[in-house]
């Protein structure tokens, strides 16, 4: 007679990469900085992965053939010169070189993310039809949540130009503060707030702009406040993303100045503007242990993931987890970068804070 298996006939690679999908899916804040994985990786947590910083495009410089040449009769205004009267050049007509150099800056593992679930035999004979819904959602729903509070305390202490001096602020700004009046309820009042936090918000743009951030996949993260002080505006206009089933789309509210306005909870009376390459994600796995039953470690849009399933005798039951390392890092610019002249260097520009503070009214 055959054994009697249960319905759960799982591959684990295909799993997993099912995994991977409805995580991808589910990510808001943790969707939003770049990404970088390795699925050979050796080290352990707290070990750093080396990740390459593309330069900047090699500088032209304007050179002439040779100098400009003189009529070469004296004081006769008809005749031009010719091409036999030009002398050969002096210097090598050999366009300036240049040298791609790409800098290299390191990610540590900061983080291990990990849960799992156990499944008991009755569990499974009685309760369990629908793995992918009852099981693997759950699963990958905690760690989406997982990656987005991390990703919001790292852009809570990271997202800011204060690192710049004096002089690297002149030339391509820095962050940027505002003050709105309190909310009384009035018209008048909801467009003051709403003007205040546009003017900033133009600031902020400026400065991005000075510092050569790409215009494109510019993101604006705030939390409901500062949502309710620019969906008062009469001059907002909302973008409704509600029929989309990914969950980034579905926080984006807008857009306003060329920002995609993503709302998080995590944040209060403050706004962080950045471009989607401020921000690297890099995750990695350790192998499959020699114990565990079956195993895969996939990478499905940049996110390296391990997916173990393993037998608890003392309790007849399957275990099913998750886990991956990971760590987040702003991406600073290469050593050689500058702006109207002003040395920037490995500093951080591709992203910047909004401080709000309300003030009182007057009188108040």
């Amino acid at each position: 007679m055959p054994l009697t298996t249960h319905h759960f006939n799982l591959d684990p690679k295909q799993v997993t990469i099912a995994a991977l999908g409805l995580l991808d899916r589910q990510l808001t804040l943790g969707g939003l900085p770049a990404r970088y994985s390795e699925l050979s990786f050796v080290g352990g947590l707290g070990d750093v992965i080396n990740v390459d910083r593309e330069s900047r495009g090699i500088p032209v410089q304007a050179a002439g053939i040779t100098a400009p040449i003189k009529n070469p009769i004296t004081g006769d205004k008809n005749r031009l010169a010719a091409a036999s009267d030009r002398p050969l050049p002096a210097d090598p007509r050999l366009a300036p070189q240049g040298f791609i150099n790409e800098s290299r800056f390191a990610v540590q593992l900061s983080t291990l993310a990990q849960n799992s679930t156990v499944l008991s035999m009755e569990q499974i004979a009685f309760d369990l039809r629908k793995f992918g819904s009852q099981v693997l959602a759950k699963l990958t729903r905690g760690f989406a949540e997982y990656f987005d509070d991390t990703t919001a305390a790292f852009i809570k202490a990271n997202i800011t130009r204060s690192g710049l001096t004096a002089a690297q602020q002149k030339a391509v700004g820095g962050d940027v503060a505002v003050s709105i009046p309190a909310a009384d309820g009035t018209a008048a009042n909801m467009s003051a707030r709403a003007l205040a936090l546009r003017a900033a918000l133009v600031d902020a743009r400026m400065a991005m702009n000075l510092a050569q951030v790409p215009t494109s996949e510019r993101y604006l993260i705030a939390g409901p406040e500062v949502e309710a002080i620019l969906l008062k505006d009469p001059e907002f206009v909302a973008v409704d993303y509600s029929g989309d089933t990914n969950a980034l789309r579905r926080a984006i509210i807008g857009r306003i100045y060329g920002f995609d306005i993503v709302i998080h909870n995590s944040f209060g009376l403050e706004a962080y503007l950045f471009h989607k390459s401020a921000m690297l994600l890099v995750s990695a796995c350790p192998a499959i242990p020699m114990g565990a039953v079956q195993g895969s470690i996939q990478n499905i849009n940049g996110i390296a993931t391990r997916m173990l399933i393993d037998y608890d005798y003392g309790r007849k039951a399957d275990t099913i987890g998750l886990d991956t390392m990971y760590g987040l890092s702003t991406v600073a610019e290469d050593p050689d970068y500058s702006v109207r002249g002003t040395a920037i260097g490995e500093k951080f520009v591709r992203g910047l804070k909004i401080s709000i503070t309300e003030t009182a009214p007057a009188g108040g």
